[in-house]
């Protein structure tokens, strides 16, 4: 199922943990600032991936980077991959280590871990249906502000030839607020006298995205949990109305 016209997140700091709904793997690629260097595939249909016959897995490099993200990843259903500095650290694997992999790719969750020693990986990316929900480790996790940031400045921007960048204290306030739950309502945008308004609703830690969608449509106690985010193209500045309480 593919998500709808909102984006949800909610953070762990503590486990350096993002669970997502309505964000997708190649907006994640796009606006991530450390990119991965290869991926080692867990669970896809990825028709162009490298075979690894030591490990049995198929891995993604710089020569085919670019065909994994114009793949069409909604098609896979599940999509599972680990990132690794280069093939030795493929080599050096120890059957420990390959263990915890094929348990995360079986259970998606890690075993231990969600980073192996001998990868030295930032990332470890679960998704379903693409965009219906993701699941991501990183080691720092305040990267992912990144993408916050380039989601709000896609969906926001429409036809517009330009769009200044979000001042920091906003995005860091949206980013620590994600921590309870927010959800980017980008399907009803707001387009008047030369702005542009979205809202941003604190609905609490969820992890299953039929709930999400349930709670945002009744909308229960909203008044008390909603922000108005606003664009002016007249004087290309942001604005954030009210405070989360």
């Amino acid at each position: 199922m593919k998500c709808r016209q909102f984006y949800y997140v909610v953070s762990n700091f503590e486990k350096n943990e993002i669970f997502s709904c309505g964000a997708k793997f190649t907006e994640f690629m796009e606006f991530i600032t450390i990119k991965p260097e290869n991926i080692l595939l867990l669970k896809s249909d990825f028709g162009c991936g490298k075979y690894y016959q030591d490990i049995g897995l198929d891995y993604v490099d710089s020569e085919n980077m670019k065909d994994l993200i114009n793949d069409d990843v909604y098609s896979y259903g599940n999509f599972c991959w680990i990132d690794y500095k280069n093939i030795s650290s493929l080599d050096n694997m120890a059957p420990t280590q390959l263990s915890e992999l094929l348990y995360i790719s079986h259970r998606f969750k890690p075993l231990y871990s969600p980073h192996v020693e001998c990868l030295n990986n930032n990332y470890l990316y679960l998704a379903h249906d693409d965009d219906y929900w993701t699941n991501i480790y990183m080691k720092d996790i305040c990267d992912y502000k990144h993408v916050i940031h380039g989601k709000i400045l896609k969906e926001l921007k429409g036809r517009k030839k330009h769009i200044e960048s979000l001042p920091n204290d906003i995005i860091d306030y949206i980013f620590e607020n994600s921590k309870d739950g927010i959800l980017i309502d980008f399907e009803n945008i707001n387009f008047y006298e030369g702005k542009t308004s979205v809202r941003i609703y604190k609905l609490g830690k969820n992890y299953n995205y039929d709930k999400i969608f349930d709670v945002f449509k009744r909308k229960e106690n909203f008044t008390k949990t909603e922000v108005y985010l606003e664009y002016s193209s007249r004087t290309q500045k942001w604005s954030m109305f009210s405070q989360w309480k």
